[in-house]
């Protein structure tokens, strides 16, 4: 009987039994590859997102506070230097952020309602240039300029000089400053009438005598220093005992001085140091000497003796303020830019460029110019047969010319370093019938005795500056030392 072929069997789809040894079918591989390919996404992402949200939580806002420290102290910085209150600098005022320039800062702070800002001058070559920088619209210069124009020489605006601007509620102008110097300034305000008016101020300032005593160790100078006090004060101890001490000779090592000096100040703050009062000097060779200084009637004040007699004489040994004295006298001097022996005849006074220079005495001019090595030159003819002269000269004073007649003490001109010179001083020389001597041995005559009418005064000032130079704590004796005079360094300025 044949078989029904319907009823033969299909090959079977289902697979043997599997063996450890038997390779997966295709469709498997490509199960697993997914299946791998899926659970390493959703690891690989869990991971991503971990380290995501530890760099939001962490790092990003340790760099935005670093960035927004660093913008708020760039404003804060700016909104200080432009003089604007705390209350409207840029970390408390949302109306300046970070986003907006330097430039647009500026602008902002200058046209706000009530503001007020103290910048300086600066660079600009004009006051009116000033005005435009301190955030003033031209008409607004206009105005200050006309208020200012007989008060104050534009000309002589430094970059230094402080200006103060204020603003109304409207953002209107309505007050400025000018401050030239910290002792005065002129103030702008508006009146009723909308026109602004000028006034000059004098600021007070508070004088407070002190008094100080050293000793001598290698010049008054250093001494003063030591102290806290300026140099320059010794050139008041050389001009009131210049008739009586010749300090180039006779000073010593252990030598004792003291000085009663006004302090100046401002509104607490530290100035300058202003009037001497009273001068001392207790010395080996020379004993003791004193100087006070007094102003009788309308006369110009100068320094007396305990008698009432000025210790200056008809001449100014010394016709500037000079930190040193930094060249002598000397015919033989060898020239250490010339190498040769080159007469240096006359004194050489170290001083800043343009300390002012005075004359020495009552005299005509017979020279005044630029000529060769001197540099800036003025010459000064007076009695009895003596002749000045001044070199080196920074510049000349204005009206300071040949046939001119000076009294003793006017200006003539500022230090320099003009002509042939290696550094600012003043070249003092002096001639008597044509022939150059020695400044520190001859300008020293004695002074005219005070009017009697005016001794009791003079007597009861002296006597409480005596007591003020006598009770100096801690004030240091005299001491004996080198029987050799303090030894100066020796510069060729010129």
């Amino acid at each position: 009987m044949s078989a029904d072929p319907s009823s033969e069997k299909k090959p079977s789809v289902l697979r043997p039994l599997p063996s450890v040894d038997m390779a997966l079918l295709p469709d498997e591989l490509k199960a697993r590859r997914t299946r791998r390919i899926v659970i390493g996404g959703l690891v690989g992402a869990v991971v991503v997102t971990a380290l995501l949200l530890w760099i939001a939580k962490s790092v990003i806002p340790q760099s935005w506070s670093w960035m927004e420290g660093a913008l708020g102290r760039q404003d804060a910085k700016l909104a200080a230097d432009l003089g604007v209150p705390e209350g409207l600098r840029p970390a408390e005022d949302a109306g300046v952020g970070p986003e907006l320039s330097e430039e647009e800062s500026l602008a902002l702070f200058r046209s706000r309602p009530n503001a007020r800002y103290e910048p300086l001058c600066g660079t600009t070559p004009s006051f009116r240039g000033a005005l435009l920088e301190a955030g003033l619209e031209p008409d607004e210069c206009e105005e200050i300029e006309l208020a200012l124009q007989h008060i104050v020489d534009f000309r002589r605006c430094r970059p230094e000089h402080r200006l103060i601007v204020e603003r109304d509620e409207n953002a209107a102008l309505k007050h400025f400053e000018y401050h030239p110097s910290a002792t005065e300034f002129v103030e702008v305000t508006r009146g009723e009438d909308g026109l602004f008016r000028a006034e000059q101020i004098r600021v007070k300032v508070e004088r407070t005598p002190i008094a100080r005593a050293a000793s001598v160790e290698t010049s008054i100078g250093d001494g003063l220093v030591g102290l806290g006090l300026p140099a320059g004060l010794a050139t008041f101890f050389v001009e009131a005992f210049e008739g009586r001490v010749n300090f180039a000779l006779q000073a010593r090592k252990g030598d004792v001085f003291r000085i009663i000096v006004d302090e100046e100040r401002v509104d607490g703050e530290f100035l300058r140091h202003g009037r001497v009062h009273a001068m001392e000097y207790d010395g080996q060779k020379t004993g003791k000497i004193q100087a006070f200084y007094y102003q009788a009637g309308n006369n110009a004040g100068q320094f007396y003796d305990d008698t009432g007699r000025a210790m200056v004489g008809g001449w100014l040994r010394t016709p500037l303020r000079y930190d040193r004295l930094s060249s002598r006298f000397n015919p033989r001097r060898f020239h250490p830019i010339l190498k040769r022996v080159m007469p240096h005849l006359g004194v050489d006074y170290a001083a800043p460029t343009g300390t002012p220079v005075w004359a020495a005495a009552d005299g005509r001019v017979t020279f005044a110019g630029r000529k060769g090595p001197n540099g800036n030159l003025v010459v000064i003819r007076h009695g009895g047969g003596f002749e000045t002269a001044y070199a080196h000269l920074h510049r000349i004073k204005s009206g300071i010319r040949p046939g001119k007649f000076v009294k003793q003490r006017e200006l003539i001109g500022f230090v320099g370093s003009t002509g042939r010179s290696t550094g600012p001083h003043l070249h003092f020389g002096l001639k008597k019938y044509r022939r150059y001597i020695d400044p520190l041995t001859e300008l020293n005559g004695p002074g005219l005795r005070m009017a009697s009418r005016e001794l009791p005064a003079y007597k009861d000032a002296m006597t409480d500056l005596k007591s003020g130079l006598a009770g100096i704590e801690n004030a240091p004796m005299v001491v004996a030392g080198a029987d050799e005079p303090l030894v100066e360094v020796d510069e060729i300025m010129d």
